[in-house]
């Protein structure tokens, strides 16, 4: 072989080797962990079938759109620490209305796409992957969907007392929708702060703090009557040890009279004389005097 004809044969080979290079690199794709991949082919459309995280050859002229499977979290806020960043680049949080105003919530939405769903939310939206339907088309479903739920709820539950209740009625109405609409299911929705206006806020903070005097006043009033009873209580318990005592020493003292016989007073009488010459013995009913000398 000539030396030209070699060159030309290497030059063949090396382009043949960069094609095989291009078409392996282009047949390849990968799927994250915690995602399916959904592939669509210019043949067959999209396939029933879905890609699992690792590396797979789908040939280069199929395209593959990823879908989060494991639980996401979308941040609803206008505090930059809630996105764990030091400057907040949009602010996104919720303007809910309620019984009573309008509050400004700030809030975490946890979701995931359902696995059996995915390939019909990727035909039902042209081709778009997850993350691509949820900045363009879920965001603001979910900030519709909550405005529908949070004027069933008064500003003063929302703001204080009741956020897990509004919190777990958004959660279900979320579900409902958004896994008819966009095979999602949510598995909470947890408000972190709700905001209000200055006019609003005096307004709360004054029912707020005539809601904790009355809590006080009804405390006092309780804790009085818990203190009668327990002074009832002790009086009549020591005026029970008092009656107890005396029916004691009543009941000694008869003891002690129905002791006395007159065979232990002669007793008592004939063991004195011997020993004084002498004795006085008072019984229940009798005195008796002796003072004859020994």
């Amino acid at each position: 072989m000539s030396k030209k004809s070699s060159i030309i044969a290497g030059i063949i080979i090396g382009i043949a080797a960069i094609a095989g290079g291009i078409y392996i690199a282009m047949s390849l794709t990968s799927v994250d962990q915690g995602e399916v991949g959904v592939v669509w082919s210019v043949q067959n459309g999209v396939q029933e079938k879905t890609l699992g995280p690792g590396i797979h050859f789908v040939g280069p002229f199929n395209r593959v759109e990823n879908f989060p499977v494991s639980q996401q979290q979308l941040v609803l806020s206008n505090n930059a620490a809630d996105f764990n960043e030091k400057k907040l680049e949009k602010d996104t949080h919720v303007d809910a209305p309620a019984d009573g105003g309008m509050v400004k919530m700030n809030m975490t939405v946890n979701y995931n796409f359902i696995p059996e769903k995915v390939t019909s939310v990727y035909e039902k939206f042209n081709g778009m992957d997850g993350n691509q339907i949820v900045e363009s088309k879920v965001k603001n479903s979910i900030l519709a969907y909550i405005k529908e739920v949070t004027p069933q709820f008064s500003v003063m539950d929302i703001y204080s007392d009741k956020r897990a209740e509004v919190g777990q009625a958004i959660t279900e109405y979320l579900n409902a929708k958004l896994g008819e609409e966009y095979g999602m299911e949510v598995s909470s929705a947890l408000i972190i702060d709700v905001q209000l206006d200055e006019e609003l806020q005096t307004k709360v903070q004054a029912k707020e703090q005539a809601k904790q005097d009355a809590e006080k006043a009804e405390l006092d009033k309780q804790t009085a009557i818990a203190q009668g009873e327990a002074d009832k209580a002790k009086a009549e318990a020591d005026k029970a040890v008092t009656i107890t005592n005396a029916e004691a020493e009543a009941e000694a003292n008869r003891i002690k009279a129905a002791s006395i016989t007159d065979e232990l007073i002669k007793m008592t009488e004939a063991e004195a004389r011997k020993e004084h010459g002498w004795v006085t013995v008072q019984g229940a009913d009798t005195v008796v005097t002796d003072s004859t000398e020994k």
